[in-house]
Order: C-alpha cells, then sequence, then structure tokens
C-alpha cells in the first residue's frame, strides 16, 4: 500500500514540484493539497493521510500552529516538516509542536522520498545539519530542560536506555532489533515504553533527547552493566 500524503505549502509552483516528485514512485500518493495552514486540520480529518508534508513558514497558519493543532486528531497523521537552514527558531518550534521529521528544501529527490517513507514508518528523520543547530539551540537556551531530560533518562532501566540511545544514532526497530538481539515485537514495546517513561511524543523526541545529554550506544550498553546479550 501506498504511503498516503497531504501535501502543504503556500507556493504554487513548489507544491507542484512536490507532487510530481511522488509521482514518480509508487509508494506514495498524494491525497490532498493546501496551500495554508488554516485547512490542514480539516483536511487531515477528512483524508486521514499517512503523512503530512507541510512548509514551516507560511503566511497566515504556520506550519508550526498546524502542527500543533494536528496533535488533536486521532488517529494523528505524522508530520513531516520542510524547512530551509537558517530557520534556526522555526526548526525548533517546530519540533516542540509535535513534528515527527524534516527535510530540508534543497535535498535530493530520492532523499525526500526516502524521507516521507521513514516518517511514515515512525522512524526519526532529522538531517544531520538541522540536528545540529537543534542541539545547539536547545543547549544554548534551555539548560534546565536539558537537566530534567537527564533527570528522566536516570530513571530508565538499563535496556531502555540502549533503546534511546539507539534511537539518538538514528537507529530504525530493525537496526535496533539486530543491535539487542531481540524481535523488533519487542523493540516496538520497548520504544513504547521509553516515550512513555521521558514523556516525549515521538521517536524524534527521544532521539533529540539522547543527544542534548549526550548518550550514545556505547554508554547505553555500559548502563545495561554488559553487552547485549540475546533476549527473547
Amino acid at each position: 500500500m501506498p504511503v498516503n500524503v497531504l501535501l502543504v505549502d503556500d507556493e504554487p509552483l513548489v507544491r507542484a514540484g512536490i507532487k510530481a516528485l511522488f509521482d514518480t514512485t509508487d509508494e506514495i500518493r498524494v491525497v490532498g493539497e493546501a496551500g495554508d495552514g488554516t485547512e490542514v486540520v480539516d483536511l487531515a480529518a477528512r483524508l486521514r493521510p499517512d503523512v503530512v508534508v507541510m512548509d514551516v513558514n507560511m503566511p497566515k497558519v504556520s506550519g508550526i500552529t498546524a502542527a500543533r493543532r494536528l496533535q488533536d486528531l486521532s488517529p494523528r497523521p505524522r508530520i513531516m516538516m520542510l524547512t530551509a537552514l537558517g530557520d534556526d527558531e522555526k526548526v525548533v518550534a517546530a519540533f516542540r509542536a509535535g513534528a515527527d521529521g524534516f527535510a530540508l528544501k534543497s535535498a535530493r529527490t530520492g532523499e525526500l522520498i526516502r524521507s516521507v517513507l521513514a516518517v511514515a514508518e515512525g522512524d526519526p528523520v532529522v538531517p544531520p545539519e538541522i540536528m545540529r543547530l537543534m542541539i545547539r539551540r536547545t543547549v544554548e537556551q534551555d539548560t534546565p530542560e536539558v537537566a530534567a531530560a537527564r533527570e528522566r533518562v536516570s530513571g530508565l532501566g538499563g535496556r531502555e536506555r540502549q533503546v534511546l540511545a539507539l534511537l539518538g544514532s538514528g537507529a530504525n526497530n530493525a537496526r535496533i532489533a539486530e543491535a539487542l538481539f531481540m524481535a523488533e515485537g519487542t523493540v516496538k514495546a520497548y520504544v513504547s515504553r521509553v516515550l512513555a517513561e521521558l514523556h516525549v511524543e515521538n521517536r524524534t523526541q527521544a532521539a533529540l533527547l539522547a543527544h542534548q545529554i549526550g548518550l550514545t550506544p556505547k554508554d547505553g550498553a555500559d548502563a545495561a552493566g554488559a553487552e547485549p546479550r540475546p533476549t527473547v
């Protein structure tokens, strides 16, 4: 089944270009378009897209506000934000509003398609350039937030820390399962538990939190007391 996408951008030519790109693959189907954040929630409720691909900057209702409003839908579509380098404040705000992933407008065509498919699967998608600026901004501006994040992580069990560390490295469920000798179903359960215990809404937020406190896969293994062993 293709991934159903709602495409939101205030520039008709940009929307047309992205739609033409998505039309080149059978894996993505554009089920609707909007030129402003005002229309997004109603369209998403009616069309039930898997992913909303949305520009951060729009003149009337921004992508940030629209992302925040989309959180009230059930089920909620995944949200992938389109942004340009230099939108530091808006990228951080979009992340806090619940964006599941980000893509640079300058991304190559194949990268954009892969990003949409990954976000649809629940994998965090944050280009390195955007991850660096988000870490810099949150660490510089929200030191108490980072301290609180470190305290929350300290309450995780060893296996949960391993999963969080691998999320921070960008690993999807299959890679986590391979690294920790788990079934993918078990990994999904651990990921859900980690998100709940850290009070974050998605994998992208968990991954950024791991980066904020400097947690690496090696640290996760050390916290578990040993190298990963086969687990049922």
